[in-house]
């Protein structure tokens, strides 16, 4: 049984080009877009497409456990791997929230600014969602502090307010395959 990704990717004819992934390789590239996520500074490129794709195998595997015989062992492993794997999705979208509740003004402004064809780093849904804890989260500035200061201080930037995130901080990497000729540049007094 495989899965279909599509990719924006284009073709030599100019039409969309369709990547073929079994189950495997649809976990594994869910795990890979987690774990990247999670040990990323800033939000990384939305995974949408692995998402859905994801949980339509998870419909489909609770589909054929229905069918399955109650007491067989196999049905109790396949659903503590579709456990598994519910909570690596879930994990994986938890921290994209928690990312975007933390750098929501910077995030909605890179995509504001971002030019026609760039790829976004929120879904649609997560766009929606960063816009509506900015609007929930301006007025709840303003109905519970903001009205009961002076007022000059009553306006509050929350681009200024809200920390951007670490760009600088350190992150781990794992090469996956030999790589040749990589620079890396010594460390300067500034760097340190």
């Amino acid at each position: 049984m495989t899965e279909e990704l599509d990719p924006t990717a284009q073709d030599s004819d100019g039409g969309s080009e369709e990547v073929v992934l079994t189950p495997a390789e649809l976990i594994e590239n869910l795990e890979q877009a987690w774990m990247n996520e999670k040990f990323a500074p800033e939000l990384l490129e939305s995974k949408s497409e692995i998402v859905e794709c994801v949980l339509e195998q998870l419909d489909h595997m609770e589909e054929n456990l229905r069918r399955a015989k109650k007491g067989d062992l196999k049905v109790s492993i396949h659903r503590m791997e579709m456990e598994r794997i519910r909570y690596v999705l879930s994990s994986y979208l938890r921290c994209r929230l928690m990312k975007i509740e933390k750098f929501f003004p910077h995030i909605l402004e890179k995509e504001k600014t971002a030019h026609e064809g760039e790829l976004s780093s929120l879904s649609p849904e997560e766009l929606v969602f960063a816009k509506q804890y900015m609007a929930n989260t301006e007025t709840y500035l303003k109905n519970v502090a903001l009205k009961h200061m002076p007022p000059n201080l009553q306006m509050v930037d929350l681009l200024r307010s809200v920390p951007k995130p670490d760009l600088d901080s350190y992150v781990f990497l794992r090469v996956k395959e030999r790589q040749e000729n990589i620079l890396v540049e010594p460390e300067t007094d500034e760097q340190r």
